[in-house]
């Protein structure tokens, strides 16, 4: 893709407005106070919480103005004009999405930027909705084995900072963001750009605490100061809503690769898409928090889980927020992404990926001016990219179950399980021999199993 040099000049005239444009605090703006929080458990669970949202609506119109008036500036039918111009939309709709909160028209904004439980994938049937039922299904612990992991103590909050503080002072490049326990805040941890909350009160797995190294620091933080390390497009720094479904996917490859994705955490994922679907047929505030209790949830965490769906919409129900509908998404695509690219051994095009805070569509446009200088490799990259040696292996050969027929395979492994399932061991206190439940059906895609790269 040959880019022109009024393309060009368009794109250095338009870049440094857009980053001081860019940026609006969506999660800030709809986050609820920690009062909200303790009144609702004072009153003994029974009422729906009282919202009031109170975002600057006349810095939000002028914003919003300024990002138009900047729109209709860019003039041309290039391609990377055409991205251009999806970038500066991405930060007005984040703008208009705030400035919606509280009524009905948040939840129609929220699925214009990050889908819903029904969105689908690639133009196909299976939805968001499917993919969460398949793998929250998949979780699912059949049988009576009695191994078990060993017990780690749980990381308080002053624990988890200095773990953070630690990591990322070792890190080299030398990545700067700031750990702090931050009282106010209703989620566990907040992490930005530059700096990470945690909850003073909040206790963490040492899993956990793996997980929120490489979701929040390795990915969100390194990604947006990639963007801003940018020669000419720092603006990447913060990709707006439109790059919020890669931006989990990749978050949670990265959870995924590193093997910090539990099974809990993997359901709470899926439960996360559930909710959302609950909440757009007009389940309430107190129909989540109900449903998520008698799942087995704790009250706090069901709390959490609740209030991250219903924030910024309605809480009696019929218009939450959807941004949790788009991570298992995410993560598909990415995932998809990455097996695609690496088949070709496109190394330059993977590191793409983590140069700012991007959609996977932006990568055909930010490849072309990378050619021309105004996009440069990222200055730093996570540890799953710069172990490269680790990364073309694993799907290399995940690649070669595409020319596998797996029902035989089904079937073998089917029969080992219906033996074990006879080998029981004798019931405590009973004397008798136990019987395990039926061995479950150990299910595979059907023909062909999907490609991996």
């Amino acid at each position: 893709m040959e880019i022109d040099r009024a393309t060009l000049d368009q794109i250095a005239r338009v870049a440094p407005r857009l980053a001081a444009r860019a940026g609006t605090r969506v999660l800030e703006g709809i986050a609820w106070p920690r009062d909200v929080e303790e009144r609702f458990f004072a009153e003994g669970e029974a009422r729906l919480p009282e919202v009031t949202y109170s975002p600057d609506r006349e810095a939000l119109r002028k914003r919003i103005a300024e990002l138009d008036e900047l729109l209709r500036s860019v003039d041309g039918d290039h391609p990377v004009l055409a991205w251009l111009r999806d970038c500066i939309r991405s930060q007005i709709e984040g703008a208009e999405l705030l400035n919606a909160a509280g009524t009905r028209d948040f939840h129609t904004r929220s699925c214009a930027l990050y889908g819903s439980a029904s969105s689908s994938f690639f133009g196909g049937q299976l939805r968001n909705r499917d993919l969460a039922e398949h793998l929250a299904a998949r979780m699912t612990i059949h049988g009576w084995d009695e191994a078990s992991d060993p017990h780690d103590e749980p990381l308080n909050a002053p624990a988890l900072r200095d773990f953070l503080a630690s990591r990322i002072a070792a890190r080299r490049p030398a990545l700067d963001v700031e750990v702090t326990l931050d009282p106010r805040i209703t989620a566990k941890v907040v992490a930005g750009m530059t700096r990470v909350r945690i909850r003073p009160d909040a206790t963490f797995t040492p899993r956990e605490a793996e997980g929120l190294w490489v979701h929040e620091v390795e990915t969100h933080a390194l990604t947006a100061h990639n963007g801003a390390a940018q020669p000419v497009l720092t603006f990447l720094r913060s990709g707006g809503p439109r790059s919020t479904r890669t931006q989990e996917g990749l978050a949670l490859f990265a959870e995924l690769y590193h093997r910090t994705l539990s099974i809990g955490r993997l359901v709470r994922l899926a439960t996360r898409v559930r909710l959302v679907d609950m909440a757009e047929q007009g389940a309430s505030f107190l129909d989540l928090y109900r449903f998520l209790r008698e799942q087995g949830s704790e009250r706090r965490d069901a709390y959490f889980d609740a209030q991250r769906v219903c924030r910024g919409g309605l809480v009696e129900g019929g218009a939450p927020f959807t941004k949790d509908a788009c991570y298992l998404g995410g993560l598909l695509e990415v995932y998809a992404f990455l097996a695609a690219v690496l088949r070709g051994g496109l190394r330059d095009e993977v590191e793409l990926l983590v140069c700012g805070r991007l959609a996977l569509d932006d990568i055909a446009a930010l490849s072309a001016l990378r050619a021309t200088g105004a996009v440069v490799r990222p200055r730093y990259l996570p540890e799953w990219l710069r172990a490269w040696d680790t990364l073309l292996p694993f799907f290399a050969f995940t690649s070669f179950m595409d020319g596998i027929d797996l029902d035989p395979v089904e079937q073998h492994f089917r029969s080992l399980l219906d033996v074990a399932a006879l080998a029981g061991p004798p019931s405590s206190g009973s004397g008798s021999e136990g019987k395990r439940a039926a061995a479950p059906k150990v299910e595979a895609p059907r023909g062909k199993a999907r490609r991996g790269a």
